[in-house]
C-alpha cells in the first residue's frame, strides 16, 4: 500500500517545498486569484448546465409547469409560431412589466424544450409606425396609452398554427400574472386541436343574455358561457324535441322549466345509448328566479321523474344549507330596516373538504361557490352507481324552499338553524347499469295504454265486457312510434347532476370591478363547469390548470370563533331588539295621552315614563354589550397574534440569551482557577 502511495507523497512534498520558498504576501494573492478561477468556473459552470433547474416555493407551485401542460406540449402535431411583442418604451414606464416580460419569455423558452421545437418564439419591438406595430394592431393586441403625447405601448401575443388559425393574448395584464400558465396553455392547446368538441345546451336560463324582466333592458351574457364557448361549439336545443341530434359530445341540460314529457325521453334514450349528459337544475335560482317566473312550465317535475328513473332521488321543495360554510353576505334587516352582516347558511362557499378527492374534477379546485343548492341521493334498491362530487359538512340541514330565495331573512335561518348531523350531496357523477326512466316506452304510446286501462275499467262497472265493446272501446297501440324511436331498454350512463344553477352565475365566482376586459375569478366554478364537460367528452389535460391562481386563505380559527359567537347572540339580539322596540312604543302611547289627552302627566304616568326610560337605556346598553361580545373573541385571539409576532419572539430569543449567560457563569464557578 505504501509503496502505492509513495510517488504521491513525493511529489505532494515536493509541491509544499517549492512553495514554502515564497513569501507569505505572494502565496495570499495566488490564493486568491485560484480561488476567484475556481469560482468564475464554477458560476460559468452551473450557469450552463443547470440552466433549467428551478426551485417553486410558492404554496399553489405556480412556477412549476404542471403534468396537464407538459401532456399538451408534447402532443403538438404540427408547428405553433408565436409571436411576442414587447414595447421597450413599455419597459422605460414600468418596471414591473419588466420583470413580468421576463416571466413570460422564460415560460416561453421552456414550453419550446418541453414541446421539442415544435413550439416557435419570436419577439418584436412593435415601435411607433413600424411594420411589427402594424401587425400587432392586425393581430389584435390592446395597446397602453402611456402619455399624454398618446405613445402606446404593447404587451400581448398572436400565434399561429399550421392552417393558418390564430389565437391572441391582447395584453398580459399583471394582475392575471397566477393565471399565466393556463392562459398561455389554452392558447396552445386552442391551436393544437382547432377542431372544438359540441356540447347540445337545453336551458331556460338567460345564459346568453336577454332582456331584464324589471326593466326590459339588454343583459350582458353570463361569463361562463365564454368560458365554454372557449373550447367547445355550443348548439342550442329545444326543450320540446323528440330526438336529441346526432354529433354531440355532451348534452348540458340547465334548469329546463318547459322540458316536454318527449323532450325527457329523448335525454333518456339519448343517455342510455351513450350519449353523455351535464344535468344543473336547482330549487331556487337565485341569479334568475324573476326571469324563470316568465318561462314556468312543467320541466322542473319531468326533470325529477327523470332522475327518479336512474334511481336518484331530488325534491325541488328542500334546500341544503350549512352553518360551517355559509357566505358572509351583506342585506337589509326586514326588523330594523338597516343594512346588516351575518353569515347566510343557503349561500355556501365549498372548500376542499367537500369535493371528492377521487373524482377527476377535484384536480386544482380549492373553492366552489353555490346559493340555495337542492341535494341528491341515491333510491334504495337502485342499480346506478352514484358518486358524490360535491358535498355539504355534516352539520347541513334541509330546509323548505319558502324560507330562501327573493325575499329570504339570512337572521331567521341563522336563529332557527339546527344542524342534521349527516351530509348532503350537492353534485354526483351516475355511471353504471340502468333501466329507463320510461318502461311503458315513449309518452304518447305510454298515455294511450293509460287511457285504455281507464275505459277498461268503466267498461267493466257498466257490465260491458263482450267482445265487440273490447272491440269497440280498444285505443289503438301507437306500434309506428315505438318502431320510430326504437326505444332502449336499459344501457351504461355517464352522467353529472348539480343541484345548483347559481354555480354558473357571475356574481358566484368571478369579479368584474376593474371592468369586462379583466375578469379575475375568486372561486372555481368555472374551471368545476368546463372541467365537467371535457371530462364528459374525453379530455382531461386543462383541468388541473383551471384552479391555477384562485386561493382564498381564510382564517380558519377566526371564522369558527366569529360564527359561533354569532349564533349564540342573535337570538338574543332580537330579542333585545323586540323589547326595545315595544318599551318605546309604550312611552310613546303614554307621552301621547298625557292625562287625558293633557300636556301635563300624572305622577303615576311621570313614574312609569322613568320607568320605562330606565328599561330603555337598559336594553340599548345589553344590545351594545351583546354587540361587542360578537368580536370579543376575534379580539382576543388577535390581541395574543399581534404578540407573538411583536414581542414574543424577542422575549424569546431574550430569555435564551439570559439562559446561555447564567450557564456559562455557573460552569465558570464550578470550573477550578488552576484549570481556565
Amino acid at each position: 500500500m505504501s509503496n502505492g502511495f509513495g510517488p504521491v507523497a513525493g511529489a505532494f512534498k515536493a509541491t509544499v517545498a517549492y512553495f514554502s520558498s515564497f513569501k507569505r504576501s505572494t502565496l495570499a494573492w495566488g490564493g486568491l486569484a485560484l480561488g476567484a478561477v475556481i469560482l468564475l468556473s464554477v458560476n460559468l459552470s452551473s450557469t450552463i448546465d443547470l440552466k433549467a433547474w428551478s426551485a417553486d416555493l410558492t404554496q399553489d407551485r405556480l412556477f412549476t409547469i404542471s403534468d396537464g401542460t407538459r401532456q399538451i406540449l408534447k402532443s403538438i402535431d404540427e408547428p405553433i409560431t408565436a409571436r411576442l411583442y414587447f414595447s421597450k418604451n413599455l419597459a422605460d414606464a414600468s418596471p414591473d412589466i419588466v420583470r413580468y416580460f421576463d416571466r413570460v419569455r422564460e415560460l416561453f423558452e421552456r414550453y419550446r424544450d418541453i414541446s421539442g421545437g415544435k413550439l416557435q418564439l419570436t419577439i418584436l419591438d412593435p415601435e411607433p409606425f413600424s411594420d411589427a406595430e402594424d401587425k400587432a394592431v392586425e393581430g389584435g393586441l390592446r395597446g397602453l396609452r402611456l402619455n399624454a403625447d398618446g405613445d402606446v405601448g404593447y404587451f400581448g401575443l398572436v400565434a399561429t398554427n399550421a392552417t393558418d388559425n390564430q389565437q391572441v393574448i391582447p395584453f398580459f395584464d399583471p394582475s392575471r400574472e397566477s393565471y399565466l400558465e393556463y392562459d398561455v396553455t389554452k392558447l396552445i392547446y386552442s391551436l393544437a386541436n382547432p377542431k372544438k368538441r359540441t356540447v347540445g345546451l337545453m336551458t331556460s336560463l338567460p345564459l346568453d343574455g336577454g332582456k331584464s324582466p324589471m326593466r326590459q333592458q339588454q343583459m350582458q351574457p353570463w361569463l361562463m358561457m365564454g368560458q365554454i364557448r372557449e373550447f367547445f361549439d355550443v348548439k342550442p336545443i329545444d326543450q320540446d324535441v323528440k330526438e336529441i341530434p346526432a354529433g354531440l359530445d355532451v348534452l348540458m341540460v340547465a334548469q329546463p322549466t318547459k322540458l316536454t314529457p318527449d323532450a325527457a325521453y329523448a335525454i333518456d334514450q339519448y343517455a342510455l345509448k351513450g350519449g353523455k349528459v351535464l344535468i344543473f337544475t336547482d330549487p331556487v335560482s337565485d341569479t334568475a328566479e324573476m326571469q324563470l317566473l316568465q318561462n314556468q312550465g312543467n320541466g322542473e317535475k319531468e326533470l325529477t321523474k327523470l332522475l327518479a328513473g336512474w334511481g336518484v332521488n331530488y325534491d325541488g321543495s328542500k334546500v341544503a344549507t350549512d352553518i360551517k360554510h355559509a357566505r358572509r353576505v351583506q342585506f337589509q334587516n326586514p326588523q330594523t330596516g338597516q343594512p346588516a352582516v351575518t353569515d347566510f347558511v343557503a349561500w355556501l362557499g365549498l372548500d376542499k373538504s367537500s369535493i371528492n378527492p377521487k373524482d377527476v374534477l377535484s384536480a386544482g379546485i380549492d373553492q366552489i361557490n353555490v346559493a340555495s343548492a337542492g341535494f341528491l341521493s341515491k333510491k334504495d334498491g337502485a342499480t346506478v352507481d352514484f358518486s358524490p362530487i360535491l358535498e355539504t359538512s355534516d352539520s347541513a340541514e334541509a330546509v323548505n324552499v319558502k324560507d330562501v330565495g327573493y325575499g329570504a331573512d339570512p337572521l331567521a335561518l341563522l336563529r332557527n338553524y339546527v344542524s342534521g348531523g349527516h351530509k348532503l350531496v350537492l353534485a354526483a357523477r351516475l355511471s353504471g347499469d340502468v333501466m329507463s326512466a320510461f318502461p311503458d316506452g315513449p309518452p304518447k304510446a305510454a298515455d294511450a295504454a293509460a287511457k285504455k286501462d281507464e275505459k277498461d275499467k268503466s267498461a267493466g262497472k257498466a257490465g260491458t265486457s263482450t267482445a265487440d265493446a273490447a272491440k269497440k272501446d280498444a285505443v289503438p297501440a301507437a306500434p309506428s312510434d315505438t318502431a320510430k324511436n326504437d326505444q332502449v331498454k336499459s344501457g351504461k350512463i355517464n352522467i353529472i347532476v348539480v343541484a345548483d344553477t347559481d354555480i354558473l352565475a357571475d356574481q358566484f365566482w368571478v369579479n368584474t370591478s376593474l371592468g369586462q376586459d379583466v375578469a379575475i375569478p375568486t372561486a372555481h366554478n368555472a374551471a368545476f363547469v368546463v372541467g365537467a364537460l371535457e371530462n364528459l367528452s374525453g379530455s382531461n389535460a386543462l383541468i388541473a390548470l383551471r384552479g391555477r391562481g384562485v386561493k382564498d386563505r381564510p382564517f380558519t380559527l377566526v371564522e369558527d370563533l366569529r360564527r359561533g359567537a354569532e349564533q349564540k347572540f342573535r337570538a338574543k339580539e332580537e330579542a333585545l331588539e323586540d323589547k326595545l322596540k315595544t318599551t318605546q312604543a309604550e312611552l310613546q302611547k303614554i307621552q301621547a295621552s298625557g292625562n287625558g289627552g293633557s300636556a301635563i302627566l300624572s305622577d303615576k304616568e311621570q313614574e312609569t315614563v322613568e320607568k320605562f326610560r330606565g328599561e330603555m337605556v337598559d336594553t340599548r346598553r345589553e344590545l351594545r354589550n351583546v354587540k361587542l361580545a360578537l368580536r370579543q373573541d376575534i379580539d382576543n385571539l388577535g390581541g395574543w397574534l399581534k404578540f407573538a409576532n411583536i414581542a414574543l419572539v424577542p422575549l424569546m430569543l431574550g430569555m435564551a440569551a439570559v439562559g446561555v449567560s447564567w450557564r456559562r457563569t455557573r460552569q465558570r464557578r464550578k470550573t477550578p482557577k488552576n484549570e481556565r
